[in-house]
C-alpha cells in the first residue's frame, strides 16, 4: 500500500470515529432531554413534498429566471384529539409518538386525516370561564402515577364532557395507581353517574372492526404471559353516548408499534407491579374502533348537550296527564331529550291535556298512586329490589300502565329488563303484540317502520303483559323515542324520526284509553 493511500484510509476511519462519537453524544443529550417515564421514541415527521420547477417574480431581460426547489408542508388537518397536559410531576406523555402513529392508522384504515395537540388544563378552564365550549372531540389521558385535580379543573373538564366532549383514559403499562385516580375523579365530576364495564355489543367493539375477544400479555417478575379475554374497558354514559372511555389495560407503547417493557427495563418513576397491555395489532385497532364511534356520535353528542325542555300555559291543570319516568338503581334518564319531545308531540297530536314537566317517581306503592302512566328506561341493569317489583306488579294490576323502553337497544338492558317483568308476572311471559293490536292504530298506522340507519322497512316489535286482555305491561326491545329528537345515536337500534312519532304516540294514546 503506497503512503498516500495509507494516509486517506486513516482519514477515512478518524471520520467514521467522530461520526460514531457525535451520535452517541447526540444520544445521550436525547436521553438527558426525555422525562423522567418516557418510553417510546419521539413523533416521526409527517413526510414533505418536494416541489420543483418554481420560477421567481418576472425579471427585465436578459436576466434568466432563478428556479428553486423547497419543502411543502401539507395543510394541517382539523383536530381531533388532544393529550391532556395534567399534574405538576406526572408524565403525561410516557410515549410522545402514541397518537401521532394511531391517526396516521385511522388515516389509512379510515380515510379521515385527523390531527392532535397538547392540551393544558388551563385552556379548559378559559373555556368554561369564557363560557365557549371546547371543540376538540377527544382528550386523551395516560400516565402511570396517581394524580388529582383542583376543584376549578374538575369544573372544566365537567363542562367540556357536558358539552359533547369524550374523555379517553389509557393506564400506561396497566397501572394501578392510574386507574384508581382516573375513576375518582371522574366520580367526584358525576357523582350521580357511575363507570361500568363495556359490554360486548358496546359500539367501541364494532366501530371499525369487530371484536369479542383481545390479545394481552402480562409481564411479571419477568415471565411474559399472553391470554385472551372479552375486551376490557369501562365508560361512564352521558346522555344516551358513553363520554368517558377508559382503558386499564396499556393501548400507549401498542400504538407506538412497541410492546410495553417488562418492570424491570420501565422508568423509575412507574411503581406498577407488572405489565398488563394490549399486543399492538389490537391496541390499533381498537383505537380505530374508539376514534370511529365518537367521530360517528358527534353531531349527536353537540344536540344532546342542550336539553330542550317543554313549557306552556295547561289550562286543564286538574285533568292534565303526567307521564312519570321510573328511577331506578340503573341508567334511569340517559336519554331525557327524547321524553320531552314525546310530551310536546303529544300536545301538538292530540286532545289530551299533558302535563308539560317530566316526573321521576320512585318504585313504592304510595309514590305511584297519582302517575298512572309510568315510563322505564335505561341501558344497563335497573337492579330493582323485590319490594319495587311488587310495587310495580301491584300499580299495573290497579290499572296503572308501564312502558319499558330500551334506550340504543343494548343487549344488557333488554336481559334485565325482561327478567324484571318475569319477576313481576312469574306465571305470565311477554307476549308478541300482532299488528293487527289496537296499540299500532290508536292514533296512526304504526305497523311498518323504518330503520333509523337504513331506512328500509321494518315491522314494529312490541311485546306486552296481557291483564284482563289488556296491554298492561308494553316492552319495546328497540328503541321507540330516540329519534323524537330528531337526531340520534348513529350505533343505536332505533327506528326513524316519523316511525318514532307514530309509534310512541300509539302506546302513549292506548295508555290514555285504557
Amino acid at each position: 500500500m503506497t503512503t498516500l493511500s495509507l494516509h486517506a484510509s486513516r482519514r477515512r476511519l478518524v471520520a467514521c470515529l467522530g461520526l460514531f462519537a457525535a451520535l452517541a453524544l447526540a444520544s445521550l443529550a436525547h436521553a438527558a432531554d426525555r422525562k423522567l417515564g418516557t418510553l417510546g421514541p419521539p413523533p416521526r415527521q409527517d413526510p414533505q413534498r418536494q416541489t420543483s420547477a418554481e420560477s421567481t417574480a418576472p425579471l427585465p431581460l436578459p436576466a434568466t429566471p432563478l428556479r428553486r426547489s423547497e419543502p411543502k408542508a401539507e395543510p394541517a388537518p382539523p383536530l381531533f384529539m388532544g393529550r391532556l397536559k395534567y399534574g405538576s410531576s406526572q408524565d403525561y406523555m410516557p410515549n410522545p409518538g402514541d397518537i401521532d402513529n394511531l391517526l396516521r392508522h385511522v388515516r389509512y384504515q379510515l380515510d379521515a386525516w385527523y390531527g392532535s395537540q397538547v392540551v393544558d388544563m388551563g385552556e379548559l378552564i378559559t373555556a368554561l370561564d369564557t363560557q365557549k365550549p371546547y371543540q376538540i372531540p377527544i382528550l386523551y389521558m395516560t400516565g402511570y402515577e396517581a394524580f388529582e385535580f383542583t376543584p376549578k379543573q374538575r369544573e372544566a373538564l365537567r363542562d367540556y364532557l357536558i358539552n359533547g366532549g369524550t374523555l379517553l383514559g389509557d393506564a400506561a403499562l396497566g397501572s394501578p395507581e392510574f386507574v384508581k385516580s382516573f375513576r375518582a375523579e371522574v366520580a367526584k365530576m358525576f357523582p350521580d353517574r357511575k363507570m361500568d364495564v363495556l359490554q360486548l355489543d358496546h359500539p367501541i367493539m364494532r366501530g371499525y372492526y369487530t371484536y369479542s375477544n383481545i390479545h394481552y400479555f402480562t409481564i411479571e417478575e419477568g415471565v411474559r404471559t399472553k391470554l385472551e379475554s372479552p375486551p376490557q374497558f369501562l365508560g361512564m354514559n352521558l346522555a344516551a353516548r358513553t363520554a368517558v372511555i377508559l382503558s386499564p389495560y396499556d393501548m400507549t407503547c401498542g400504538w407506538d408499534g412497541r410492546y410495553a417493557p417488562a418492570t424491570p427495563d420501565r422508568p423509575k418513576a412507574a411503581g406498577a407491579p407488572s405489565t398488563l397491555a394490549m399486543m399492538p395489532a389490537d391496541a390499533i385497532r381498537m383505537g380505530i374502533n374508539i376514534v370511529a364511534y365518537v367521530g360517528a356520535q358527534r353531531r349527536f353528542a353537540k344536540a344532546q348537550a342542550v336539553t330542550r325542555e317543554i313549557v306552556g300555559d295547561q289550562p286543564q291543570r286538574r285533568a292534565a296527564v303526567p307521564i312519570a319516568i321510573l328511577r331506578h338503581q340503573g341508567d334511569w334518564n340517559p336519554d331525557p331529550n327524547a321524553l320531552y319531545q314525546l310530551i310536546r308531540l303529544a300536545a301538538q297530536n292530540t286532545s289530551a291535556p299533558m302535563q308539560f314537566d317530566l316526573r321521576p317517581v320512585d318504585a313504592h306503592i304510595e309514590k305511584l298512586l297519582d302517575t298512572p302512566l309510568v315510563v322505564m328506561t335505561g341501558m344497563d341493569d335497573p337492579k330493582l329490589t323485590d319490594d319495587q317489583v311488587d310495587a310495580l306488579r301491584r300499580h299495573v294490576q290497579a290499572g296503572g300502565f308501564l312502558f319499558i323502553n330500551n334506550t340504543s337497544g343494548f343487549a344488557l338492558f333488554d336481559r334485565e329488563a325482561r327478567n324484571v317483568v318475569a319477576r313481576m308476572f312469574p306465571e305470565q311471559k311477554l307476549v308478541a303484540l300482532p299488528p293487527e293490536h289496537e296499540v299500532f292504530h290508536t292514533l296512526y298506522d304504526a305497523q311498518t317502520l323504518r330503520d333509523a340507519g337504513t331506512l328500509k322497512e321494518r315491522p314494529a316489535e312490541l311485546e306486552a303483559i296481557l291483564i284482563d286482555g289488556r296491554a298492561a305491561v308494553i316492552y319495546s326491545k328497540n328503541d321507540t323515542l330516540a329519534m323524537l329528537k330528531g337526531v340520534h345515536d348513529p350505533y343505536a337500534n332505533a327506528y326513524d324520526a316519523e316511525s318514532s312519532r307514530k309509534l310512541a304516540l300509539d302506546v302513549l294514546c292506548y295508555a290514555m284509553r285504557h
